[in-house]
């Protein structure tokens, strides 16, 4: 396993910081072709069972200073774990999932996914991503949060031939555990039918969720996904139409980002439930230089860490900038802030 360490040539930057009573969450972030760095987040009252709303902000200069935060998706629902990419012909996705949290046994409507091709300065009205998880027949018994739901977390993924893959998890009717799938859209996302989804990790006995999927440069798709244990890994050599079966990766990774860098390597950053770091979950960082090896070879480092150890925390970001820098982004309950860190790719190994 790589070593693990703490950095000390990061500068740290502060993206937001949200209104009095509420709390930043579970940022997203990809640096456009323009030069833009944008990013989504979550504000709400707190990390579950209260409304959220999805707010936006871009910086011009590589992360060094962020316009004023914008609402760009707010329902009477909660809002919630916000994911943007843009594709090739330069449109952006931007894909979350609701909770109604007003009623019990709690409602999920499911994933959304809207569409802008402004640069992030409008949006389509979203379509919905569909999934067999949900059971439409018997759904005011199967909509809660622990059988008949589908959430996400996790970018959306364009593949070389132009179709895109919606990472999803949930629990399928009649289940018991979570299950992480993905979804095929084969015209842009224009539709993401529920008899495109090809099912990544399902056992009776473990929980697979927060998939997460990585193109590496041989055209490999990766997903991660988060268990109840360290996380596992399934890999595709066909555009995600078929996968190997799970294979730990040697990682207690939570709610992570990938990124393929420039030179091939991948860029992990994790919430670490280990406590290898501290009892909470900080984020911490890696460069996968192999990545169709095992994940934990690589030196592993804490990157952002709010403190008080929280479990609160990480939900990370990450973006590549020019001149081989790095920028790493979560959040901090306690300062209510988004916060980066900007550090040199030589950091992480």
């Amino acid at each position: 396993m790589g070593v693990r360490t703490s950095l000390a040539v990061m500068s740290r930057v502060v993206i937001a910081r949200t209104i009095a009573g509420q709390l930043p969450y579970f940022p997203s972030a990809v640096r456009l072709g323009d030069g833009r760095v944008f990013v989504v987040w979550r504000e709400g009252l707190g990390h579950v069972r209260s409304n959220g709303r999805i707010v936006a902000a871009e910086s011009s200069d590589e992360g060094r200073n962020w316009s004023e935060p914008r609402v760009v998706v707010d329902t009477i629902q909660d809002d919630r774990d916000p994911m943007v990419v843009q594709l090739a012909n330069g449109d952006l996705l931007l894909s979350w999932f609701q909770i109604d949290w007003s009623v019990r046994p709690y409602v999920c409507p499911g994933v959304q996914v809207a569409r802008s091709t402004d640069g992030g300065a409008s949006w389509d009205s979203p379509v919905a991503v569909g999934s067999g998880m949900v059971d439409h027949e018997t759904a005011e018994v199967w909509h809660s949060f622990r059988a008949g739901h589908v959430v996400a977390h996790g970018q959306i993924l364009e593949l070389p031939d132009g179709d895109l893959l919606a990472p999803v998890y949930g629990v399928f009717p009649g289940d018991h555990r979570h299950s992480a799938a993905v979804v095929r859209s084969t015209d842009g996302g224009l539709t993401w039918p529920a008899e495109n989804e090809i099912v990544l990790g399902r056992q009776p006995d473990r929980e697979y969720t927060e998939p997460v999927l990585t193109l590496l440069p041989d055209g490999q798709v990766v997903a991660l996904l988060r268990t109840d244990q360290e996380a596992d890994l399934v890999r595709s050599d066909d555009n995600g139409v078929t996968w190997s079966e799970p294979e730990p990766s040697g990682l207690y990774a939570s709610s992570s980002d990938t990124l393929t860098l420039s030179d091939g390597a991948v860029l992990l950053a994790f919430g670490d439930v280990s406590r290898r770091f501290n009892p909470g979950r900080p984020t911490v960082a890696t460069v996968i230089r192999e990545p169709r090896g095992r994940w934990d070879k690589d030196p592993q480092h804490l990157v952002i860490d709010a403190g008080q150890d929280t479990m609160d925390q990480a939900n990370p970001a990450v973006v590549e900038l020019p001149g081989d820098e790095l920028l790493v982004i979560s959040y901090d309950i306690f300062t209510r802030e988004i916060v980066g860190e900007i550090l040199p790719r030589t950091a992480l190994g």
